[in-house]
C-alpha cells in the first residue's frame, strides 16, 4: 500500500479550523474549557501550531469574536442591498440580526462576558456600529426626509429596539418571526410618526 500523507492545510483554513474548535468549545462548555492545549487536541493539531496562530489564550478568543462580528456585519450589509425600499430594508436587516442571535447567541454572550475580550473588541464593534449607523442614515434621509440630527437620533433608537428584540430572543427562545413583525412594526411606526411630527414642525416653523 502506498504511505498515506496528510493533507496540508491552507494557512488560512488551518486558521478558521482552530476558531471554529474554539467556538464548539465555548458554546457547549463555556469559556473555561478553552486551553490552547485542548483546542490542539481537538483540532488534532500541536499545541505549538495553536500558538503559531494566535499567541495567547485570550488572543484566540479575540480573535474568534472579531470573525463573529465581521462575518455578521457583512451579512447584514447584504441584506440591507438586496432592499429596494426602507420598510424592506428595517425587515430584512431586523431578521439577520435575529437569525444570529438565534445560532450564534450564546456564544457571543460568553465571550462578551469575558472582560478582556470585550475590551478588545470595544473599538472594533464601535467602527462597524458608525459604518452601520451611516449606511442607515443615508437611506432614512433618502426615504423620509428628515434632518440629520433626528435621522441620527432614530436611527440609533431604533438600533437600540433591534438590540432589545436580540436579548429577548436569546433569553426566552421565542417564536423568531413574531418578534420580527415585532421589532420591525415598532420601528417603522416609530419613522412614521417621527416624519409626520418633523413635517409638522417645518410647516408651522416656515408660516411663522
Amino acid at each position: 500500500m502506498p504511505p498515506h500523507h496528510r493533507t496540508r492545510m491552507a494557512p488560512e483554513a488551518r486558521r478558521n479550523l482552530i476558531l471554529d474548535v474554539t467556538a464548539q468549545l465555548v458554546t457547549s462548555e463555556g469559556v473555561s474549557a478553552v486551553s490552547m492545549e485542548r483546542v490542539g487536541r481537538e483540532a488534532k493539531v500541536s499545541k505549538a501550531l495553536v500558538y503559531n496562530y494566535f499567541p495567547s489564550r485570550n488572543h484566540l478568543l479575540q480573535a474568534l469574536l472579531m470573525r463573529e462580528n465581521r462575518a455578521y456585519q457583512v451579512q447584514q450589509i447584504k441584506a440591507a442591498e438586496t432592499a429596494t425600499d426602507l420598510e424592506t430594508m428595517v425587515r430584512v436587516t431586523t431578521r439577520a440580526y435575529l437569525d444570529q442571535i438565534s445560532a450564534k447567541g450564546v456564544l457571543l454572550e460568553r465571550l462578551m462576558a469575558e472582560p478582556a475580550i470585550a475590551k478588545a473588541m470595544s473599538e472594533i464593534e464601535l467602527e462597524g456600529r458608525q459604518q452601520t449607523i451611516d449606511y442607515l442614515l443615508s437611506r432614512v434621509n433618502a426615504d423620509h426626509g428628515l434632518s440629520e440630527p433626528l435621522a441620527r437620533m432614530m436611527v440609533e433608537v431604533c438600533l437600540g429596539i433591534t438590540g432589545a428584540g436580540g436579548a429577548y430572543l436569546d433569553r426566552t427562545g421565542c417564536n423568531i418571526d413574531l418578534l420580527e413583525d415585532m421589532v420591525s412594526d415598532m420601528i417603522l411606526a416609530s419613522l412614521r410618526i417621527t416624519q409626520e411630527r418633523h413635517h409638522l414642525w417645518r410647516q408651522g416653523s416656515e408660516s411663522t
